[in-house]
């Protein structure tokens, strides 16, 4: 079910619904959805459980959490640090990058420094 819950204004008569095909309207009425207004002044389908569910105040009271609860402004609001891609990118594949590293090393010393080792 949808977070966000506008407030439904009144219930609406199925022979004045505009933008519904007569198919459509009988479709929901024989499914058990009656149409409800909403303050956009859009139509929403609903059930007589969604519709006690939802209630007509469009959003949920006052609960004891929400009394107990501190008020922080939003200055303070702590936010998530966000990876930057090269950062995750290293902690998944160090291992391999790290042999690539030495695999470069050996072979710059193989070419420049061959007299040193034979």
């Amino acid at each position: 079910m949808s977070k966000q819950r506008t407030k439904i204004v009144k219930e609406l008569d199925p022979q004045e619904v505009e933008g519904f095909s007569k198919a459509r309207i009988e479709h929901y009425l024989a499914l058990g959805y009656r149409p409800y207004l909403n303050e956009h002044g859009h139509t929403k389908w609903l059930t007589p459980a969604q519709m006690s569910l939802r209630g007509t105040a469009g959003g949920g009271g006052l609960s004891l959490s929400k009394l107990l609860r501190p008020k922080h402004s939003k200055y303070y609001k702590s936010r998530r640090r966000r990876r930057t891609h090269w950062r995750s990118f290293i902690k998944a594949n160090w291992f391999i990058l790290s042999l690539a590293v030495l695999a470069i090393i050996g072979a710059y010393f193989l070419l420049n420094h061959a007299n040193v080792l034979f």
